[in-house]
């Protein structure tokens, strides 16, 4: 077992770290053998913690993997922990001295800037004639990105990035998340999913008739969804590699603004499966990592019984794992009014103070007017409970949710299915390799 008993982050802002489990950062008793925790700090990185319990020939009898570097301990370890600008930190406490470096989250390297900037090239970003809302010129899009992102090169990118994901091309930003077999190898896409979801959506006036909201997705109006379908099979993978690119400099953008904060936000709600989206509430349950039919096979479509899956992924205690970014209200009336079966009132950790690993966008919005705090994937969450209530004579389910935070990449479970075997293995050739 192990807790954090003093951390400094030099020239940093301590409200941005945060242990993706919920509970507070300091002196929490966490474990035990087979656990892992993880320990994000802004946008610089993260840190990986790992009670691997027992291992032989070392000077105490417990160990923590920390960053894949081994801590000894005797009874209980309190670790002091110091972060540095350029990601180094050390870890002292218990007799060890450990200098290590965080696990850097995903670069923008100049590919995803050109990539993003071949998707302004062939307008579909930002949104070509939005059906509401005033859209932005590049001398605002500036101005946020002078005030939000001094200094930051790609600034300018990012205020196009967060202000194309209030307009309805975070149908399709949503959807090639969605809809990726994650635990395949190349994350194929489920098409035929997709195509229904497209056939369905009447996110605007335009929807599948119109030119805009089809040029989003490089496709052409279509009278049916087979000719949707068909269409997708020609451009989905220019189309994937593209959107990729938009989401990691979205991630990117919102990890870099202030995260919002509990006294001024004290409850969030969100309404899971919006119809004018094209959705319904099968499609929750693949929304999330955790779903089991990421594994394929791919002759199965990515969607489930959603009373099926109460019973599995969206059980009450369960983490869950977004696999897309998920927009929340600050006012519950209006998230009734659009909701599809699905809702969510999200409560923030236990004792903090900001919501970790999200931010308030609503000033980069297609329609200011419109609060939206928005919570970029992988984040994660935890099922306090749910229950069935009626709204306009129709049953709706009601979650409650905790947000755990945002977390870089999904964190495999706590349990059996974490492989503390492979990294004792590694540590006992590292010992024995010392002796040599």
């Amino acid at each position: 077992m192990w807790s954090i008993t003093k951390l400094t982050y030099n020239e940093g802002d301590l409200t941005k770290i945060y242990c993706c489990d919920g509970l507070p950062l300091f002196h929490t008793e966490r474990g035990p053998e087979g656990h892992m925790e993880r320990i994000m700090v802004g946008n610089l990185g993260y840190i990986d913690i790992a009670d691997t319990g027992h291992l032989e020939n070392g000077p105490y009898y417990w160990s923590l993997s920390i960053n894949d570097a081994i801590y000894w301990y005797e009874y209980e370890a309190e670790l002091e922990i110091a972060i540095e600008p350029d990601g180094s930190f050390r870890v002292e406490g218990d007799d060890n001295k450990l200098e290590l470096h965080l696990k850097e989250l995903p670069k923008l390297e100049d590919n995803i800037i050109q990539q993003f900037h071949e998707m302004i090239d062939l307008k579909i970003v930002p949104y070509l004639d939005p059906p509401v809302g005033v859209q932005k010129t590049d001398e605002q899009f500036q101005m946020l990105a002078e005030k939000y992102f001094p200094q930051d090169d790609y600034g300018f990118e990012k205020a196009i990035a967060l202000y194309d994901w209030t307009s309805p091309n975070s149908i399709r930003q949503e959807l090639f998340s969605l809809m990726q077999y994650t635990g395949i190898a190349g994350l194929p896409l489920d098409l035929r999913t997709m195509a229904r979801v497209i056939w369905n959506c009447r996110f605007s006036t335009d929807s599948i008739q119109g030119e805009d909201f089809m040029n989003a997705f490089m496709l052409q109006t279509a009278a049916s969804e087979e000719a949707i379908y068909q269409q997708l099979c020609q451009v989905y993978r220019k189309l994937q590699a593209l959107t990729t690119a938009e989401m990691k400099l979205y991630a990117q953008a919102i990890l870099s603004l202030n995260y919002p904060s509990v006294d001024e936000f004290p409850t969030l709600y969100r309404s899971a499966v919006p119809e004018l989206a094209g959705y319904n509430t099968e499609d929750f349950a693949p929304s999330l990592y955790e779903y089991p039919g990421n594994w394929g096979p791919q002759e199965y479509p990515l969607i489930q019984n959603f009373e099926e899956a109460l019973f599995g992924a969206l059980s009450p205690g369960s983490i869950i794992t977004s696999k897309a970014p998920w927009t929340f209200s600050n006012d519950w009336e209006t998230t009734k009014a659009s909701q599809n079966g699905i809702l969510i009132t999200c409560k923030p950790p236990e004792d903090a103070t900001v919501w970790p690993g999200c931010a308030n966008i609503t000033e980069f919005s297609l329609n200011p007017e419109k609060f939206e705090i928005n919570m970029p994937p992988p984040c994660r969450y935890r099922i306090d409970s749910y229950e069935w209530i009626d709204i306009e004579q129709k049953a709706v389910c009601h979650f409650t949710l905790t947000l755990l935070g945002y977390c870089a990449e999904p964190i495999q479970g706590n349990d059996s299915s974490y492989d503390i075997n492979w990294k004792r293995t590694k540590f006992r050739r590292a010992l024995e390799l010392k002796k040599v």
